[in-house]
């Protein structure tokens, strides 16, 4: 038996994606529908209170722009959920977390997903990472919040922090604390199922990773036992490339100078870099310079697009 929460922002969920569950769950369920409409409720918020509204053991939180195309996946998760000291169970993740905020991006370790786009802008192609992958399960630290699967009773020792707020950074968080109170995540490789969204990380989303990685700056970096020994002693190196990579989107995303500055500045201390007072002095103009450099060519793409349609 499961339960399937959605926050949604619509009233009522699309009659297509709710005949799809019913025709592919294969198990008996319930869909706990949080009606987000007003945006009243935080993705935090909203997920907490449709725990409290489940009648069954098993979780399922689950975006509402997906599609399934195995049948009796409802089974399966049920299955996994019985696996010991299981946590939370996914379709996409990474098996280590550094000490700086990174966004999913090419090189997440574990994936089984369908990617697709409403729009048709992009094609629709299947993820599957590692490519020969051959069991049903394979451990991860973080997972991508389209969907999150757990028992009940793990709430007892963890829940979706409603202080962070927003819509962003709650399956980095969640995720972060099963691993933290010892349990073992899992990217599922045996259902198959498709999105209907690529993501756009906005300037919201990276304030609400800065928060989440502050909030665990003691505990990290985690591995999980899936990882290559490379990474773990690569580790401060892949740090301060994700230093500069942090930089660079808060830029493209024009976020504040004083706030950019204010957070490399924090996970430069963090990351205890060489000549601190040095990156303190000279972040500000490099800012600046990174801006400079960023918003014509940024004009010129848009132009040369612009010429090609």
């Amino acid at each position: 038996m499961l339960s399937v929460i959605i926050c949604s922002k619509n009233r009522m969920l699309a009659p297509d994606f709710v005949k799809n569950i019913a025709n592919t769950i294969g198990s008996e369920y319930e869909l706990v529908h949080i009606d987000n409409s007003d945006t009243k409720y935080s993705i935090y918020k909203a997920y907490n209170e449709g725990v409290k509204l489940c009648k069954y053991d098993n979780l399922c939180f689950l975006h509402e722009d997906v599609h399934f195309h195995s049948k009796d996946w409802g089974k399966k998760i049920i299955e996994h959920l019985q696996t010991p000291n299981v946590g939370i169970c996914g379709v996409a993740g990474r098996d280590f977390v550094s000490k700086v905020p990174a966004a999913w991006n090419k090189k997440l370790s574990g994936v089984n997903i369908i990617q697709s786009d409403k729009l048709g802008i992009r094609r629709t192609r299947r993820k599957l990472i590692p490519g020969d992958y051959k069991n049903p399960l394979r451990e991860v630290i973080t997972l991508d919040g389209v969907i999150m699967c757990c028992r009940k009773d793990i709430f007892e020792k963890i829940s979706f922090d409603e202080s962070i707020g927003g819509f962003h950074g709650y399956d980095f968080d969640i995720c972060i604390q099963s691993a933290v109170h010892g349990y073992q995540n899992y990217v599922m490789y045996d259902i198959v199922m498709e999105h209907f969204s690529r993501g756009n990380p906005n300037a919201d989303y990276y304030r609400a990773l800065i928060k989440v990685f502050r909030k665990w700056k003691n505990s990290l970096p985690l591995f999980s036992r899936e990882v290559k020994p490379g990474i773990i002693r690569r580790i401060g190196w892949i740090d301060c490339r994700g230093l500069t990579k942090l930089l660079c989107k808060m830029v493209r995303r024009n976020m504040p100078v004083n706030e950019i500055a204010t957070e490399i500045t924090y996970f430069s201390n963090t990351l205890k870099l060489r000549f601190p007072a040095l990156r303190k002095l000279w972040i500000k103009p490099e800012i600046y310079l990174m801006r400079c450099l960023h918003f014509p060519l940024k004009i010129f793409k848009k132009r040369n697009s612009e010429c090609e349609n």
